[in-house]
Parts: C-alpha cells; structure tokens; sequence
C-alpha cells in the first residue's frame, strides 16, 4: 500500500494592509537592531506598471540611502515567488528598495543625496622650465678620464 502525503493547505495571499504591517515591522525591528538613522512616512497605496497593487512609503533622514542598504541586506525568510529587497539607483535623482511580498510590490524610496561627481578638469601644462643649456667646457672630473685615456692609446 503506498502512502501518500495530504496536500499542504495553500496560505492565503495576504492582503495590502498585512504587507503593510509586516513592512513597517521589518523596517523598525532593523532599525532597533542596526540604529538606521531614517524613518518612514505614511504608507501610500498605488497601482504597479503590472497591474498589482503597490505600497510606497519616502524614507527621509541623514542615512536614507545607508539605511535602505542594510534594511535590504538584513535576513529575509520569503516563501517560493517572492523577490527579495533590492536597492535600485534606475531613477535619477532616487534612491529605492523595492520588493514583493505576495503579489504586493513594496516600494521605499528616497532623494539621492550623494554628491554628483564634480567635472573634470583640464590638465593645464606647466611653464617651461628653463634649463641652461651645457656650456662647452668639462668638468675636471671628465676632462681628467679623458686625457688619461688619449695618453694610453
């Protein structure tokens, strides 16, 4: 007789505001950890390019794009079809981490602080340098060698 195992009841997907829930949770449980130095605003619920529906909330403080960059690199336990958090810099001007959570994208973002990269210069050449030219007269030194070696010869 062979066994076979039950099927696994499927978990509901969960909804806009779960993944609300579990977003904020996530973001002040790293924040208690790490001491992130940003904070949230309030949740806003839009629609993805996809069709799905969209949480996005502004990270706003000194360390914005640091905190993203460590809540992003924290350990995450995602169930099968679930994208892991990603730092994007796509957008100019824009610093984001984006995810999904059960067909929920989450969307964090912030304004790119970093300083742009200032233009490069041109190099200006320095003013010749004026060297003297060789005078026609030896050193003692050289001159000594060489009459040395005439006498030789």
């Amino acid at each position: 007789m062979i066994l076979s195992t039950p099927p696994r009841p499927r978990l509901p997907q969960p909804t806009v505001e779960d993944v609300k829930f579990e977003a904020s949770g996530a973001w002040n449980t790293c924040d208690a950890v790490i001491l992130l130095s940003a904070f949230l605003t309030p949740w806003e619920t839009e629609t993805a390019a996809d069709g799905a529906p969209m949480i996005s909330a502004r990270v706003i403080g000194e360390g914005a794009e640091k905190a993203m960059r460590a809540f992003s690199d924290g350990t995450w336990h995602l169930a099968a079809g679930e994208q892991r958090p990603q730092v994007d810099y796509s957008e100019p001007g824009v610093v984001a981490c984006t995810w999904r959570r059960g067909g929920v994208w989450v969307h964090l973002w912030a304004r790119d602080t970093a300083p742009a990269a200032p233009a490069p210069t041109p190099l200006v050449m320095p003013a010749k340098a004026t060297v003297a030219a060789p005078s026609g007269r030896l050193p003692y030194s050289t001159a000594l060698r060489n009459r040395r070696n005439q006498k030789e010869n």
